[in-house]
């Protein structure tokens, strides 16, 4: 059995509350997906499944993934969603309140979206980590 990509963003999409997805087109939006799971892909470098047996036209894994499998690949891609958050225009420059001429630090919220990324990347490899010894026995261990 082949596990379809879409699986996996099942796993993903109730984990974010982005209203500008909204805003793409079913095309824009699936390229974008597929975009962060090639990259959770790589990541995932201790998966006991094959990940890099795709099927690029269907859209679809060769071989039947896990719950967590899913899960882990969603988390990662978590991960990578957030990293071009922290690394925009907007956020780079300073901006002027119109109602008391304050100025506001992009820096804070910039280290919010770091630190929000860095939980989620600490959050994937735990998951990792228990997903890798799970089933592990310690003759394995040599």
């Amino acid at each position: 059995m082949a596990t379809p990509y879409s699986d996996v963003y099942s796993y993903f999409l109730p984990k974010l509350s982005d209203y500008s997805f909204f805003s793409l087109s079913k095309e824009e939006l699936d390229a974008n997906l597929e975009t962060w799971l090639m990259t959770a892909i790589v990541k995932f470098k201790k998966c006991k499944k094959d990940l890099s047996k795709r099927d690029s036209l269907n859209k679809e894994f060769v071989e039947d993934l896990s719950d967590e499998e899913k899960n882990i690949l969603a988390q990662l891609m978590i991960v990578d969603y957030l990293t071009p958050k922290l690394i925009t225009a907007e956020l780079l420059q300073q901006t002027l309140s119109t109602k008391d001429f304050k100025l506001y630090s992009q820096a804070n919220h910039i280290k919010e979206i770091k630190s929000l990324r860095d939980s989620m990347k600490h959050e994937a490899n735990q998951m990792v980590t228990s997903y890798t010894y799970t089933e592990t026995r310690m003759s394995d261990f040599k």
